[in-house]
């Protein structure tokens, strides 16, 4: 009889579990897809599903996540002004604009007295197949997103994960890779190319240079759309149709098949956003026909992009997660006036009324101006003048906001600062979402546009903090999540710490979110 010593029984013992909770902490899947639609409000699912592909066993392609996976027709990103780089920041990182200071697409610098773009930086050159590309924006990188994201986490925790970003708009891209991805990639249409920046690599991957030169042997050929008709491939308004989604899905299985993404020893991620949905949606609105057409293509689309990554995953699908959602909506193109009330507001109303309201106030400004600059309805006011005449931006919100609340398009008016510094949060709603958005960079001065008002910089935008903005779909799909409708309203914020109980890893270092522990298995 072979005895057994209790210290080597208890040594065993020990050893054992530490090897369970090794196979319980590492991921079930190989391949981890993350897909965004830009601009999808949360009713496109709901208003279009009849004519969406039928959902089989492991073929489909919105209604697949719908009905096979854990569908939350109502996804909440909360925040006071809903686009899209705040929104493709936040998916990930499981956090809000207070924290990761992404909360507009573009803010003003006040020390270097310059509009700033969410992910421009000069110090990384945009890089295409021929080198460095000519653009307004010299360099692309994170270095203004102040947060990780799964991705990072991944990364951070020496995992031989890959991380892949893949959109058709650079922010898109950028944000959703985080800080450390192995490639984020974009796309230039004036030189109808795939392009990266030298913060990732220093030339282009051999898939986007091979992409690059189909482009360019079609970029002459025509295509229609809906309404649109005669188009040339590589414009920016064949971006606006079902060819720049297929052009989209074309690259990121082009990266699957270069980076061998689900066949290495740890999860991979690719992260997709479908610009070109937002492209047409600001031209036409939610509630026109190309917008539908387009949605139903996308769900074309999708179901062959599916189908090309279960043909290339070992176990297929089965060895996939799959979450989709949207960064923002957009409102209705027309309300009717005599029901409610809706316009475009020339945005050159406000420099005006602001400085003759300020001069009225406080006389004449050092430099001739109060207001440098006034991106999305926020007031950046002139440092310099401001400390000549002795006054804060508290001093000037008495008079702008009796001015401004006179306009027939005004709901709010606050400044930065009572609400950051003195902690003065305004009641309700308005208070929550202000909290969660303002950040040092946001303008001195804050105007909240009444519902179903807009700027006129497209023909429609989105910008505010009401339903139609903010509202987006999310589902979860892969074989830890329990399938279903889940009428309760979540926030986008939960889906990076969702994501982290199935990689086995902590969430996002920003991240605020809570576990979706409802879905999972």
């Amino acid at each position: 009889m072979i005895k057994i010593s209790k210290t080597f029984l208890a040594c065993a013992l020990l050893c054992g579990f530490g090897f369970r909770g090794e196979v319980f902490a590492s991921t079930p899947y190989r391949l981890g897809v993350v897909l965004v639609v830009d601009q999808f409000r949360a009713d496109y699912l709901m208003r279009f599903r009849e004519r969406l592909k039928a959902a089989g066993p492991s073929s489909g392609g919105f209604r697949l996540l719908m009905e096979k996976g854990a569908y939350f027709p109502l996804a909440d990103h909360g925040l006071l002004q809903n686009m899209t780089g705040p929104g493709h920041a936040t998916i990930l990182s499981g956090s809000y604009p207070y924290r990761n200071l992404i909360s507009q697409n573009n803010w003003y610098d006040r020390e270097m007295k310059r509009d700033q773009y969410c992910v421009q930086d000069d110090a990384y050159k945009v890089i295409g197949s021929d080198g460095v590309v000519t653009q307004a924006r010299s360099g692309i990188s994170p270095k203004n997103f102040n947060a990780t994201t799964i991705g990072d986490e991944l990364k951070n925790v020496n995992r031989a994960s890959r991380v892949v970003s893949v959109a058709l708009k650079d922010r898109a891209s950028v944000l959703l890779g985080g800080k450390r991805p192995d490639l984020a990639l974009w796309f230039h249409d004036k030189t109808c190319q795939w392009v990266s920046s030298e913060y990732y690599l220093k030339k282009l991957p051999a898939f986007a240079l091979k992409r690059n030169e189909l482009l360019l042997a079609e970029k002459d050929k025509t295509l229609d759309f809906g309404t649109l008709k005669d188009i040339k491939r590589c414009s920016k308004q064949a971006l606006q149709t079902p060819w720049g989604v297929k052009e989209t899905f074309n690259a990121a299985i082009a990266a699957v098949d270069e980076f061998k993404l689900g066949r290495g020893k740890d999860v991979d991620l690719l992260l997709v956003s479908l610009s070109s949905h937002d492209y047409l949606g600001h031209h036409f609105g939610p509630n026109h026909p190309n917008l539908e057409e387009m949605t139903i293509a996308e769900d074309r689309l999708l179901s062959e992009f599916f189908a090309a990554l279960s043909s290339r995953i070992p176990g297929g699908m089965r060895d996939v997660f799959v979450v989709l959602t949207g960064d923002h909506g957009i409102p209705p193109a027309r309300i009717p006036d005599e029901y409610v009330l809706g316009e475009r507001i020339p945005e050159n109303e406000l420099p005006e009324l602001v400085e003759k309201t300020m001069t009225e106030a406080f006389g004449k400004p050092k430099g001739g101006r109060w207001v440098d600059a006034i991106p999305e309805f926020q007031l950046y006011l002139n440092q310099d003048a401001m400390k000549s005449a002795g006054i804060t931006p508290i001093d000037a919100l008495r008079p702008l906001r009796a001015a401004l609340l006179r306009q027939r398009y005004v709901d709010q008016v606050w400044a930065r600062d009572e609400i950051l510094f003195d902690r003065k949060i305004p009641a309700g709603e308005y208070g929550i979402v202000a909290d969660r958005t303002l950040s040092t960079r946001s303008g001195d001065i804050l105007i909240a546009l009444k519902p179903f008002f807009q700027s006129d910089a497209y023909p429609l935008t989105h910008m505010t903090m009401y339903s139609y903005d903010r509202y987006v779909p999310l589902a979860f799909y892969g074989k830890t999540f329990r399938p279903g409708v889940y009428r309760q309203i979540v926030n986008i914020v939960d889906i990076a710490p969702t994501l982290t109980q199935i990689l086995g890893v902590i969430p996002p270092a920003q991240s605020e979110g809570r576990v979706l522990t409802e879905i999972l298995r």
